[in-house]
């Protein structure tokens, strides 16, 4: 049994789903702790391309090499305090890696509420127990949305992703209607995610597309760093119309900002944990403000679907809407 942390790493193989709706290999790392009384959990970095494009959790481990030196002469005290203190001041920098230490704290923390038999902290336990939600479909885009409709419908989904701007939006309002007409006949919604794709000439015509009452809302309209975003999201609500923000959301900081301070529009946030840092942070967000936040994949592997499982009940339990973990027809 090791006196000290240990901290180490490998790779991890993932796939990842395209907006075609085809897999794709990717890779992350997979992130072992123990602490000095001999309790393992671990965690996973799986950041989205955009992500590793940034450089900001580098899958060679150096800064995971930096935190093994500094964990390496501490006891069980000083070195719960250092994890603690890297991911309050370095999460921003390294959100994915802050998913993969927050997720084997947690589980450590799980480990000894077991020990103890003590209630396990809220959002913990088996995320393969059964969902409290109904499954979210994810519709590639295009044409090719109306085939993979069908089969989901026959397996009896009703709530639905797409898709949108991969077209142009003139080719695409006939896919909506002819999605829209299909749903109306089971009582099944859908909800409309732009991924920042619109610009200014589309954006009216997908506002007034997301009125109808069987579209949940309209998901990013525009990118981040368009103005005319900040301008959508402070001017009144529009009737009918349910906005979310995605791409814009990129550290938990920012979310927390949102949650405290929101814009006249009231977004819905929907967040991807893997890709925002300490998980336990963000469970305390979702109980701070219940129904506010929309869990969703990063299409993580078998460690990080866990955890997004767990934070994904603990929304359900405040009256967040689905949350939408990649369900594929």
């Amino acid at each position: 049994m090791p006196d000290r942390w240990r901290l180490c790493w490998r790779p991890l193989s993932l796939w990842r789903w395209r907006r075609d709706g085809e897999q794709r290999h990717d890779q992350g790392l997979h992130v072992e702790l123990e602490n000095p009384h001999g309790q393992q959990a671990a965690g996973e970095i799986s950041p989205l391309p955009e992500r590793r494009r940034s450089g900001a959790d580098p899958l060679h481990g150096g800064h995971l090499q930096a935190l093994q030196r500094q964990l390496e002469p501490l006891d069980f005290t000083a070195g719960h305090q250092r994890l603690d203190h890297w991911l309050r001041h370095m999460a921003c920098r390294h959100p994915c890696t802050a998913f993969a230490l927050g997720s084997a704290l947690w589980r450590l923390d799980q480990q000894r509420h077991r020990d103890s038999a003590g209630p396990l902290p809220a959002g913990g336990g088996n995320p393969a127990a059964g969902s409290a939600w109904p499954t979210v479909g994810l519709l590639p885009s295009g044409p090719l949305a109306l085939t993979a409709l069908e089969r989901g419908l026959a397996r009896g989904w009703r709530c639905w992703k797409w898709k949108i701007g991969a077209l142009p939006w003139r080719q695409e309002q006939p896919l909506l209607a002819a999605l829209l007409s299909r749903l109306e006949a089971v009582d099944g919604t859908l909800r409309l995610d732009a991924n920042g794709r619109l610009n200014a000439a589309e954006l009216s015509p997908w506002l007034e597309a997301a009125a109808d009452p069987r579209i949940c809302w309209l998901e990013q309209p525009l990118a981040p760093t368009d103005p005319l975003l900040e301008r959508l999201l402070g001017s009144p609500p529009i009737p009918d119309v349910q906005l979310a923000l995605d791409e814009s959301l990129t550290q938990l900081d920012q979310v927390e900002e949102l949650l405290r301070a929101p814009p006249d529009n009231r977004p819905l946030l929907v967040i991807k944990p893997s890709q925002l840092g300490d998980p336990r942070r963000v469970a305390s967000l979702l109980r701070a403000w219940p129904g506010r936040c929309v869990i969703s994949t990063g299409f993580e592997g078998r460690l990080g679907q866990a955890v997004v499982h767990d934070l994904a009940k603990l929304a359900a339990a405040g009256g967040s809407p689905a949350p939408g973990l990649g369900a594929t027809a």
